[in-house]
Protein backbone atom coordinates (compact mmCIF):
# COMPACT_ATOMS: atom_id res chain seq x y z
CA UNK A 1 0.00 0.00 0.00
CA UNK A 2 2.77 2.76 1.03
CA UNK A 3 4.63 1.19 -2.38
CA UNK A 4 1.32 1.92 -4.14
CA UNK A 5 0.79 5.48 -2.73
CA UNK A 6 4.39 6.38 -3.28
CA UNK A 7 4.29 5.17 -7.07
CA UNK A 8 1.31 7.63 -7.29
CA UNK A 9 3.46 10.41 -5.72
CA UNK A 10 6.06 9.56 -7.94
CA UNK A 11 3.74 9.69 -10.98
CA UNK A 12 2.01 12.52 -9.91
CA UNK A 13 5.18 14.59 -9.50
CA UNK A 14 6.42 13.28 -12.88
CA UNK A 15 3.39 15.13 -14.26
CA UNK A 16 3.66 18.07 -12.55
CA UNK A 17 7.40 18.44 -14.32
CA UNK A 18 5.88 17.57 -17.12
CA UNK A 19 3.15 20.27 -16.93
CA UNK A 20 5.27 22.44 -16.24
CA UNK A 21 7.77 22.35 -18.53
CA UNK A 22 4.83 22.17 -21.33
CA UNK A 23 3.92 25.67 -19.73
CA UNK A 24 7.34 27.20 -20.41
CA UNK A 25 7.84 26.01 -23.77
CA UNK A 26 4.67 27.83 -24.50
CA UNK A 27 5.85 30.39 -22.70
CA UNK A 28 9.07 31.02 -24.74
CA UNK A 29 7.18 30.35 -27.99
CA UNK A 30 4.92 33.29 -27.27
CA UNK A 31 7.91 35.68 -26.08
CA UNK A 32 10.12 34.75 -29.62
CA UNK A 33 6.75 35.92 -31.11
CA UNK A 34 6.56 39.19 -29.80
CA UNK A 35 9.68 39.60 -30.13
CA UNK A 36 10.04 38.93 -33.54
CA UNK A 37 6.57 41.13 -34.36
CA UNK A 38 8.52 44.20 -32.68
CA UNK A 39 11.70 43.70 -34.99
CA UNK A 40 10.08 43.13 -38.16
CA UNK A 41 7.77 45.63 -37.40
CA UNK A 42 10.77 48.37 -36.44
CA UNK A 43 12.08 47.11 -39.73
CA UNK A 44 9.23 47.45 -41.82
CA UNK A 45 8.57 51.23 -40.55
CA UNK A 46 12.66 52.42 -40.61
CA UNK A 47 14.23 49.76 -42.73
CA UNK A 48 16.32 49.18 -39.71
CA UNK A 49 16.92 46.06 -38.02
CA UNK A 50 17.75 47.37 -34.75
CA UNK A 51 14.48 48.20 -32.96
CA UNK A 52 15.78 49.65 -29.78
CA UNK A 53 17.86 52.64 -32.12
CA UNK A 54 14.41 53.61 -33.13
CA UNK A 55 12.24 54.74 -30.28
CA UNK A 56 9.60 56.74 -32.30
CA UNK A 57 8.97 56.38 -35.85
CA UNK A 58 8.26 59.86 -37.91
CA UNK A 59 8.06 60.89 -41.29
CA UNK A 60 8.05 64.95 -40.98
CA UNK A 61 8.15 68.15 -42.72
CA UNK A 62 6.53 67.46 -45.98
CA UNK A 63 6.18 71.14 -47.14
CA UNK A 64 3.44 72.18 -49.74
CA UNK A 65 2.91 75.16 -51.68
CA UNK A 66 0.14 77.74 -53.02
CA UNK A 67 -0.10 80.81 -54.49
CA UNK A 68 -3.40 83.26 -55.26
CA UNK A 69 -2.85 86.02 -57.48
CA UNK A 70 -5.45 88.41 -56.96
CA UNK A 71 -5.22 91.74 -59.66
CA UNK A 72 -7.10 95.12 -58.38
CA UNK A 73 -10.79 94.32 -58.74
CA UNK A 74 -9.83 90.58 -60.19
CA UNK A 75 -10.69 87.39 -58.91
CA UNK A 76 -8.04 84.79 -57.29
CA UNK A 77 -5.91 83.12 -59.67
CA UNK A 78 -4.43 80.24 -57.66
CA UNK A 79 -1.48 78.32 -58.01
CA UNK A 80 -0.37 74.63 -56.57
CA UNK A 81 3.12 73.19 -57.25
CA UNK A 82 5.65 71.28 -56.06
CA UNK A 83 8.16 72.24 -54.28
CA UNK A 84 11.66 71.78 -52.94
CA UNK A 85 13.21 71.43 -49.47
CA UNK A 86 16.51 71.70 -48.73
CA UNK A 87 18.62 69.57 -47.45
CA UNK A 88 20.40 72.38 -45.55
CA UNK A 89 17.10 73.35 -43.35
CA UNK A 90 16.24 69.76 -43.02
CA UNK A 91 19.66 69.47 -41.26
CA UNK A 92 18.56 72.57 -39.21
CA UNK A 93 15.67 71.24 -37.65
CA UNK A 94 17.36 67.81 -37.34
CA UNK A 95 20.04 68.86 -34.96
CA UNK A 96 17.23 71.89 -33.61
CA UNK A 97 15.78 68.49 -32.32
CA UNK A 98 18.29 66.24 -31.07
CA UNK A 99 20.87 68.24 -29.64
CA UNK A 100 19.27 72.01 -29.59
CA UNK A 101 22.56 72.84 -31.61
CA UNK A 102 21.27 74.11 -34.63
CA UNK A 103 24.55 76.39 -35.04
CA UNK A 104 22.22 79.90 -36.23
CA UNK A 105 20.03 82.11 -34.34
CA UNK A 106 18.34 80.66 -31.16
CA UNK A 107 14.60 79.80 -32.14
CA UNK A 108 12.20 82.50 -30.91
CA UNK A 109 9.78 84.74 -32.52
CA UNK A 110 12.35 86.72 -34.56
CA UNK A 111 14.15 83.03 -35.77
CA UNK A 112 11.94 80.23 -36.89
CA UNK A 113 10.45 78.99 -40.19
CA UNK A 114 7.51 81.26 -39.92
CA UNK A 115 8.62 83.82 -42.53
CA UNK A 116 8.20 83.86 -46.21
CA UNK A 117 10.39 85.58 -48.67
CA UNK A 118 9.93 86.10 -52.24
CA UNK A 119 12.01 86.34 -55.59
CA UNK A 120 11.63 87.60 -59.20
CA UNK A 121 14.53 84.19 -60.14
CA UNK A 122 13.01 82.09 -62.13
CA UNK A 123 15.70 79.60 -61.24
CA UNK A 124 14.23 76.15 -60.46
CA UNK A 125 15.83 75.13 -56.87
CA UNK A 126 17.89 71.64 -55.61
CA UNK A 127 17.42 70.16 -52.66
CA UNK A 128 21.16 69.49 -52.17
CA UNK A 129 21.91 73.04 -52.64
CA UNK A 130 23.06 74.99 -49.68
CA UNK A 131 20.57 77.03 -48.04
CA UNK A 132 22.34 79.29 -45.57
CA UNK A 133 24.06 81.96 -44.87
CA UNK A 134 25.16 85.09 -46.77
CA UNK A 135 25.53 85.32 -50.18
CA UNK A 136 29.12 83.23 -51.59
CA UNK A 137 29.90 81.61 -54.69
CA UNK A 138 28.11 78.38 -53.15
CA UNK A 139 25.68 79.39 -50.35
CA UNK A 140 23.10 81.42 -50.00
CA UNK A 141 20.14 81.53 -47.26
CA UNK A 142 18.55 84.10 -49.84
CA UNK A 143 14.96 83.11 -51.71
CA UNK A 144 15.92 82.42 -55.03
CA UNK A 145 19.64 82.39 -54.44
CA UNK A 146 19.75 78.50 -52.79
CA UNK A 147 23.71 77.37 -54.00
CA UNK A 148 24.96 80.90 -54.14
CA UNK A 149 25.88 82.55 -57.70
CA UNK A 150 27.07 79.15 -58.91
CA UNK A 151 23.62 77.77 -58.00
CA UNK A 152 20.26 79.32 -58.38
CA UNK A 153 22.08 82.96 -58.92
CA UNK A 154 18.66 85.22 -58.40
CA UNK A 155 18.03 87.46 -55.67
CA UNK A 156 15.62 87.98 -53.20
CA UNK A 157 13.02 90.81 -53.37
CA UNK A 158 13.35 93.42 -50.42
CA UNK A 159 11.19 96.81 -51.64
CA UNK A 160 8.10 97.21 -53.52
CA UNK A 161 5.95 95.17 -50.38
CA UNK A 162 7.78 92.13 -51.67
CA UNK A 163 10.56 92.08 -48.62
CA UNK A 164 10.00 88.81 -45.92
CA UNK A 165 7.48 89.05 -43.34
CA UNK A 166 6.00 87.24 -41.03
CA UNK A 167 3.04 84.26 -42.21
CA UNK A 168 0.11 83.73 -39.99
CA UNK A 169 0.67 80.28 -38.60
CA UNK A 170 -2.18 77.52 -37.64
CA UNK A 171 -0.84 74.91 -35.85
CA UNK A 172 -2.04 71.52 -35.95
CA UNK A 173 -4.43 70.22 -33.75
CA UNK A 174 -6.20 66.72 -32.54
CA UNK A 175 -5.11 63.22 -32.60
CA UNK A 176 -5.66 61.99 -36.57
CA UNK A 177 -3.35 61.11 -38.99
CA UNK A 178 -1.73 62.97 -41.03
CA UNK A 179 -1.86 66.44 -39.78
CA UNK A 180 -0.78 70.00 -41.19
CA UNK A 181 -0.03 73.43 -40.04
CA UNK A 182 0.04 76.18 -42.42
CA UNK A 183 1.91 79.72 -42.64
CA UNK A 184 -0.20 82.37 -44.88
CA UNK A 185 0.74 85.66 -45.57
CA UNK A 186 -0.55 88.08 -48.20
CA UNK A 187 1.80 90.53 -50.09
CA UNK A 188 0.27 93.84 -51.56
CA UNK A 189 2.79 95.53 -54.62
CA UNK A 190 2.82 99.00 -53.39
CA UNK A 191 4.96 101.03 -55.79
CA UNK A 192 5.98 99.72 -59.06
CA UNK A 193 4.96 96.70 -60.75
CA UNK A 194 7.04 93.77 -59.63
CA UNK A 195 7.80 90.12 -61.27
CA UNK A 196 7.67 87.50 -58.41
CA UNK A 197 8.32 83.64 -59.80
CA UNK A 198 9.48 82.41 -56.28
CA UNK A 199 8.76 81.55 -52.76
CA UNK A 200 10.92 80.60 -49.62
CA UNK A 201 10.02 79.60 -46.37
CA UNK A 202 12.58 81.35 -44.26
CA UNK A 203 14.04 81.74 -40.83
CA UNK A 204 14.01 85.08 -40.56
CA UNK A 205 13.30 88.49 -41.80
CA UNK A 206 17.32 89.85 -42.68
CA UNK A 207 18.20 88.73 -45.66
CA UNK A 208 22.04 88.14 -47.05
CA UNK A 209 22.65 87.09 -43.11
CA UNK A 210 24.91 84.59 -41.12
CA UNK A 211 22.17 83.39 -39.71
CA UNK A 212 19.58 83.01 -42.69
CA UNK A 213 18.22 79.74 -43.04
CA UNK A 214 15.88 78.67 -46.30
CA UNK A 215 13.96 75.57 -45.62
CA UNK A 216 11.91 74.73 -48.65
CA UNK A 217 11.46 76.80 -51.95
CA UNK A 218 8.73 76.88 -54.81
CA UNK A 219 9.00 78.26 -58.34
CA UNK A 220 5.59 79.01 -59.96
CA UNK A 221 4.70 80.79 -63.34
CA UNK A 222 5.98 84.34 -62.95
CA UNK A 223 3.28 87.01 -62.28
CA UNK A 224 3.95 90.71 -62.50
CA UNK A 225 2.13 92.29 -59.91
CA UNK A 226 1.21 96.20 -60.65
CA UNK A 227 0.64 98.06 -57.69
CA UNK A 228 -2.21 97.23 -55.70
CA UNK A 229 -2.02 93.98 -56.31
CA UNK A 230 -2.56 90.98 -53.76
CA UNK A 231 -0.68 87.35 -54.20
CA UNK A 232 -1.34 84.87 -50.74
CA UNK A 233 1.19 82.90 -50.20
CA UNK A 234 0.45 79.45 -48.51
CA UNK A 235 2.98 77.06 -46.85
CA UNK A 236 1.73 73.96 -45.20
CA UNK A 237 3.43 71.41 -43.64
CA UNK A 238 2.03 67.74 -43.00
CA UNK A 239 2.88 65.69 -40.16
CA UNK A 240 2.73 62.15 -40.32
CA UNK A 241 3.49 59.88 -37.31
CA UNK A 242 3.95 55.97 -36.25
Amino acid sequence: MRDLEGGERIEMNFLKVELTRKRGIIALIATCAVVSSFVLGGYVATGNWNPWGNRHYYQVLNANFQACYTPVGGTPQCQSVHNVMFNTGAIYVEKLVTSNNEGFCAVSASCSFHFIAMSGSTAAPAAGQSSSGINTGTSSGDCGNAGGTAGQGGTELASNGFTAAPGTVTDITGATNPQSSTVVNIFTDSSAATTVAQSCLVNEVVHNDANRVNLAAATFSAITLQIGDTIQITWSISWTWT
